[in-house]
């Protein structure tokens, strides 16, 4: 029996034809015939910030009301802003809502049931997120209660990776020249290099990419498409962290590839560094150490030493308060940050603190509180207020022995939960 191809959907992916539904549609096309079960695939794209959800495009190999359905399921009237956090916001690569939904909110089952008219029983779902706020889901119907099956849970979170960082790319789609800055390497498909800018100029680097290009140019051939996992395996995410290799066509279509810088861009005014912050969001997105090793294309002991720097500059205990700091919904997406007049700034919202709460605290003290409910590191405190890091850490322990607190995610939480 002729294998399955997954290397066309890693392709299809990457592609930068056409606008985003053809995108969409050709990637649905190439998805359908890997599924060995399940009803009427159908994917959609959509943005998310902590309190808005909106779909962007969606196309169905099913009826036209499924259409309707996944529009609906983003509507919070209709369905519980906890089980469309869950759904979309979540950083569960694949999932059934049985088990990532009704085990939780089992009241969501008769949601379900009644928007489709009692007909679906579960649904499957494989989502590829951004890092930046945006998101792909793929969903197949089911009459029945279902798990994912082993090889489900082993090859879709590696498939979504790739979804994820094509869809970022698009973003460089329209302006994406062999001239634009972002492209930082041109090669042949054998691994010769044309031209190197940037990083990429640095000569171990471009032998990685040189060796990154052939390797995925065997995955491209018959031989390497019959083996899937080990395909998946040897095309990363990004390479070294930071680079999609991308077909590109000149007008003689002859073609190159060429390194894209695509790894998830933030901007950080707390003292994170910028892959510190990366691995920070898909830890607050719910990945795995492994995952985030595969979708950043850097290894397990960097993510690993990553958060821990993370946690260390932000003063949280544990993983989970890291997670939780860096979740969709948590602390430090009631934060938005701007630039004003070339100064990084986080704002935000909050409910309002009793002023009895930090009656105790000295003018000095509530000046560091401030900085540290919007998770400013001790440095990054101590240049912004021109004292020592010294200073600083003793004016934090102060505050939180005043307070009665063990940490920062602990002290944001006491101070602004209802009196």
């Amino acid at each position: 029996m002729k294998p399955k191809d997954w290397v066309s959907l890693i392709e299809a992916g990457y592609s930068l034809d056409g606008n985003e539904e053809a995108w969409l549609k050709n990637v649905l096309d190439r998805a359908a015939p890997l599924f060995d079960r399940g009803w009427w695939p159908g994917m959609c794209t959509y943005r998310f910030t902590p309190n808005t959800l909106s779909i962007d495009h969606a196309v169905t190999h099913g009826p036209s009301q499924l259409y309707t359905f996944l529009q609906d399921s983003t509507d919070s009237k209709k369905v519980s802003p906890e089980a469309i956090d869950l759904v979309y916001r979540s950083g569960v690569q694949i999932a059934s809502m049985s088990e990532q939904v009704f085990s939780r909110l089992p009241e969501q089952r008769a949601v379900m049931r009644r928007m489709t008219s009692g007909l679906l029983r579960d649904i499957l779902g494989m989502k590829a997120l951004t890092g930046q706020g945006g998101g792909l889901m793929d969903t197949l119907l089911f009459f029945k209660t279902i798990t994912p099956t082993a090889l489900e849970r082993k090859r879709w979170p590696l498939m979504v990776s790739h979804l994820g960082a094509g869809l970022r790319l698009r973003a460089l789609a329209e302006s994406l020249t062999l001239d634009a800055s972002p492209v930082e390497g041109i090669f042949d498909p054998g691994g010769k290099i044309y031209e190197a800018r940037g990083p990429a100029m640095n000569g171990s680097v471009r032998e990685l990419l040189r060796e990154a290009v052939r390797r995925i140019d065997h995955v491209r051939t018959r031989a390497g498409r019959s083996d899937p996992d080990n395909a998946m395996t040897t095309w990363e995410g990004l390479v070294e962290g930071r680079w999609s290799l991308v077909d590109h066509f000149d007008t003689d279509r002859r073609r190159f590839v060429v390194a894209v810088k695509n790894d998830p861009t933030y901007p950080d005014p707390r003292g994170l560094t910028m892959r510190e912050r990366q691995v920070a969001e898909f830890v607050g997105l719910g990945h795995s150490c492994k995952e985030i090793s595969y979708t950043l294309g850097i290894s397990q002991s960097a993510v690993t030493n990553c958060t821990a720097r993370v946690q260390s500059k932000l003063d949280l205990n544990s993983l989970t308060e890291l997670a939780g700091f860096f979740a969709p919904s948590g602390l430090r997406s009631k934060l938005a940050e701007v630039s004003i007049q070339g100064e990084d700034l986080l704002v935000g919202a909050y409910p309002l603190i009793n002023e009895d709460r930090v009656e105790g605290l000295t003018e000095a003290e509530r000046a560091v509180l401030a900085h540290l409910i919007a998770g400013s590191t001790n440095s990054d405190i101590a240049q912004k207020r021109q004292t020592s890091e010294h200073t600083v850490a003793n004016q934090v322990q102060a505050i939180f022995r005043k307070l009665g607190v063990m940490s920062r995610s602990e002290l944001a939480a006491r101070l602004q939960s209802v009196a």
